[in-house]
Formats: structure tokens, C-alpha cells, sequence
């Protein structure tokens, strides 16, 4: 039988740094977007999904007392404000392994973060602005000047949204890894603009 601890207790949940993980506020927000969802007409298991995404959180404690979680439900919306921090965590420490792995196997090898965005656009237009900008990384990075500099990248497609002009700001953002030479030589290697 399981035992049930502490259910009337508000969770607290810091990071390393001592800062507040925040879930009740992305709670909160998570019921706004099941709310939202409500108004749009969509069904009831996505919205009932939504609605009790992190309702459910099961620790266990670890030796030193720290409580870790061990089981929890989340609805894997991709709009869901609980899931995208999720997701984002995830995200960060795998690529802090990979960034770390890369390190290893090319010691002198450099990152360089790279942007590529395009202007704000209108909704109808988004899906066609992502496939046009996806389609003009693809073409950049076949480039032989670049090919011959690039030991790997990560890409990350970004939109914001600008609520006064309901318009969208889509643009990808690019950790590259390069060759050191990139740096060095007559220009051969380095790509400017």
C-alpha cells in the first residue's frame, strides 16, 4: 500500500543556485492555456490532459535528504507552459553533454553562436517563412567554405511573437563547432557576411 505524505504541503523546489524553480506559476499557467483551449473549441481529453499536467508529483529521498522526483504525470503539450520548462532542462543538459563529448574528441576546435532570422512576419505567412529560412540553413551550410571549416552544429528554430502588430519573428539559432583554423590563415577560411 502506498503511503501519502505531506499532500496539504506547498512544493519548493530550488536549483543549485538556490533559485526557486517556480512550478505553481507554470501551473497557473497551464490552467490558463486549458482555459484557452476551452474557448477554441478544442476536445476534452487534450484540454483535461492540459488541466492536470503536473498534478501529480511522487518523490523519493535521497540519502542526504534531498527529495528527488521519481514520478510525475505531464501532458507533452508542446504549447504547455510546465512541459516547455521540461523540456527546456532537458534540452540544456543534453546539450552540455554533447558541447562537453565534442570537446573531448576536438580539443581545439571553437563555437562560435550564430543567429539567422528574417523580419516579423503575419501568422498566415509563418509556415512559409520557417520552410523558406530552413531551406536557406540547409544552402548555407552545403557551402564549401563552410563545410570545410565545420566539425558539427546544434539548430534550434525560435518564434516570438509581437502581441501590439500580431505579427511572428521566427529565426534559428546555431551553435557551431569549428576547425581553429577558421580563425587563422589569409581569409581562406573565416566567412564573413
Amino acid at each position: 500500500m502506498e503511503k501519502w505524505e505531506n499532500q496539504d504541503k506547498i512544493l519548493l523546489d530550488k536549483n543549485k543556485r538556490g533559485k526557486d524553480r517556480n512550478w505553481r506559476g507554470r501551473k497557473l499557467l497551464s490552467l490558463k492555456l486549458a482555459d484557452i483551449f476551452k474557448e477554441l473549441g478544442y476536445r476534452e481529453t487534450l484540454i483535461e490532459r492540459v488541466e492536470t499536467c503536473g498534478d501529480t508529483l511522487r518523490f523519493i529521498r535521497r540519502e542526504d535528504g534531498s527529495l528527488r522526483l521519481y514520478q510525475a504525470y505531464f501532458c507533452k503539450n508542446k504549447l504547455c507552459p510546465m512541459c516547455n520548462w521540461r523540456r527546456s532542462m532537458k534540452y540544456s543538459y543534453q546539450t552540455s553533454q554533447i558541447v562537453d563529448e565534442a570537446i573531448k574528441e576536438q580539443p581545439k576546435g571553437r563555437f562560435l553562436f550564430l543567429t539567422l532570422t528574417v523580419k516579423n512576419v503575419p501568422g498566415k505567412e509563418l509556415n512559409a517563412t520557417i520552410s523558406q529560412l530552413t531551406q536557406s540553413f540547409d544552402r548555407l551550410f552545403r557551402r564549401a567554405k563552410v563545410k570545410k571549416n565545420l566539425i558539427g552544429f546544434l539548430r534550434s528554430v525560435e518564434v516570438t511573437h509581437n502581441q501590439e502588430e500580431e505579427t511572428y519573428h521566427p529565426h534559428i539559432h546555431v551553435l557551431m563547432m569549428v576547425k581553429s583554423s577558421y580563425f587563422s590563415g589569409a581569409g581562406d577560411n573565416y566567412v564573413s557576411q
